[in-house]
């Protein structure tokens, strides 16, 4: 009964890895599918609009960036922001520099319209720090958050502001485009299936946090955060599907930034991220209980599994080296997890040393760097060896 029972539990680690990367956006694409199925058939039967209420007048709009040592992005990012087509008189920017040691400051009060209200911190104290000080000083009705390396299409604001007509509606999240040099980047794979499992996240009512790069939320909703707060964007946009209302997902408001072509710069990233998503994961346990069902699904399906994924591979490989003891089939079996772990190790080593990896060899690099970048970032929390403070990459 135990060997069953370790057996078992091989294949529910293993296959719990599975599902969450590969079989997933197949079980979403096909529950979105039903829930489409059920509108279209209210909407038959009860004959309710269903579009996107379009407001009569645009509502007043501040953007917020927290920025540190940007002197390389900002100038340009401020003349990006004050050329959107956005009426002038609906449109504030609040850009807080976070004891920056650059021009970042400089460049700031280098600018003299209105509509841009500049300050420059001397005490470094992070990211959520600066944004709870911007937000307090902000008063128009739509809170935009964005980063200062990143930039809008002109036209970004108007769709993504378009969604709060609809008083349900309390966040909504634009979507980012990556770029590189190099017209590729190492994981623009993955980061098109994520803007699919955003797609269709968002049709189940189960969108998960924002894409800190361009998303708004009513200014009502805005819960202060921790002042060692990682994940700002995840947490304020679930604290607003907490709270009961809508997270939406509107593609045509667009913003670009660059992405590292070094596979090493992305993983020094996601340990950050990581971190901040094990903060979240045990901070905030209302996420699993107080957000919508669909939210609940997909968040456990999309994040929760994936950021446990290493660990229940490791527990998989213990186990299985344990029935290896006594049977042939499991030695075969933990040799074949050994093979792929090292492989995909071998490939991620190649990578950063340089070396330029072909096609679908790029795909087991990613995952590897992926995963063991989440593993890190559980052991830097769970030792307290992380702050809220920034950390530069070069996105």
């Amino acid at each position: 009964m135990l060997s069953i029972a370790l057996e078992l539990l091989v294949l529910v680690c293993i296959g719990a890895v599975v599902y969450s990367y590969v079989l997933y956006p197949f079980v979403l694409a096909m529950v979105a599918g039903v829930v489409q199925t059920l509108r279209d058939t209210r909407y038959v039967l009860r004959k309710r609009d269903r579009r996107v209420p379009r407001e009569a007048e645009l509502p007043a709009v501040a953007v917020i960036i927290s920025a540190y040592n940007e002197e390389r992005h900002l100038g340009e990012r401020i003349e990006n922001l004050l050329a959107l087509d956005y009426p002038e008189h609906l449109l504030s920017i609040y850009i807080g520099s976070d004891g920056s040691h650059d021009r970042t400051g400089e460049i700031l009060a280098s600018f003299h319209d209105p509509r841009l209200h500049g300050f420059a911190f001397e005490q470094n104290r992070g990211k959520a720090s600066v944004l709870n000080d911007l937000v307090a000083r902000a008063q128009a009705p739509i809170l935009v958050f964005s980063d200062a390396n990143t930039f809008f299409d002109r036209n970004a604001l108007r769709p993504l502001v378009a969604h709060f007509a609809d008083p349900k509606v309390g966040a909504v999240s634009g979507e980012l485009r990556l770029k590189s040099a190099a017209g590729d980047n190492q994981d623009s794979l993955y980061w098109r299936v994520e803007q699919f499992l955003k797609f269709f996240e968002g049709r189940i009512g189960g969108l998960l946090g924002a894409n800190g790069a361009i998303y708004a939320i009513r200014r009502p909703l805005w819960r202060p955060l921790a002042s060692d707060t990682i994940c700002d964007d995840f947490c304020v946009a679930m604290n607003v599907a907490a709270s009961g209302h809508r997270l939406v997902y509107e593609p045509t408001a667009w913003a670009e930034e660059d992405t590292p072509d070094a596979i090493g710069e992305e993983y020094k990233r996601r340990v950050r991220i990581g971190i901040g998503n094990f903060q979240a994961l045990i901070r905030h346990p209302e996420y699993l209980w107080r957000t919508s069902g669909g939210t609940i699904f997909a968040y456990l399906s999309h994040k929760v599994l994936r950021w446990v994924a290493p660990h229940l591979l490791m527990l998989a490989l213990m186990v299985s080296l344990w029935l290896a003891i006594d049977s042939t089939l499991w030695r075969w079996l933990c040799a074949l997890q050994i093979l792929g772990y090292a492989a995909a190790g071998a490939l991620y080593t190649l990578s950063q040393r340089g070396r330029s990896l072909p096609g679908l060899m790029r795909i087991p690099a990613f995952l590897f760097a992926l995963n063991w970048a989440f593993l890190v970032a559980s052991y830097r929390y769970a030792t307290g060896q992380y702050s809220g403070s920034w950390r530069r990459t070069s996105r």
